[in-house]
């Protein structure tokens, strides 16, 4: 069957990658939260404040779709940053059923902090790959995750 070989293991690499993937993804949040923490942020929150340090003023239904979450789950995330005043929820003047999200002064100045955190995280995670190989693998993670959200409703997270 074209590309479902075996590796040396036995198992197929399509269920290795899978697995590999999920191990990826939690080494980093590990790491994230253990440096996020400091700041007050959860790993989940800082992919909020991420994305409006990409674009400040976002519909909240946006963010949610941008995330891949639900608006309910957005929302709960959402009310946790607020209480932190690390952003403001207003109703949009041209479209009162729209919330737009602002980061606050705080928010806006984590970001510097935060994106450290990530920058150093990224080294440490790409330690003595080369880099046309990290590039390499963000262009195959990214048609990977193409291929896999074709059957996805909605927007993806700006990565």
């Amino acid at each position: 069957m074209a590309g479902r070989r075996k590796d040396g293991c036995g198992a197929r690499t399509d269920e290795a990658l899978h697995d590999l993937a999920r191990r990826a993804f939690r080494s980093f949040q590990r790491q994230l939260e253990r440096e996020t923490v400091a700041h007050g942020v959860s790993p989940g929150q800082w992919r909020f404040l991420r994305q409006l340090w990409h674009g400040n003023g976002i519909c909240q239904r946006q963010l949610a779709g941008r995330l891949a979450l639900s608006e309910a789950t957005a929302a709960v995330t959402l009310r946790e940053l607020e209480k932190k005043g690390l952003i403001d929820r207003r109703r949009n003047a041209g479209n009162r059923r729209e919330v737009l999200v602002f980061l606050t002064p705080r928010g806006r100045a984590l970001e510097s902090a935060l994106l450290s955190v990530t920058r150093d995280i990224h080294i440490l995670a790409t330690d003595g790959i080369a880099g046309a190989e990290v590039t390499a693998l963000e262009r195959l993670l990214r048609r990977v995750i193409a291929n896999l959200d074709r059957r996805e409703p909605h927007g993806r997270e700006i990565i």
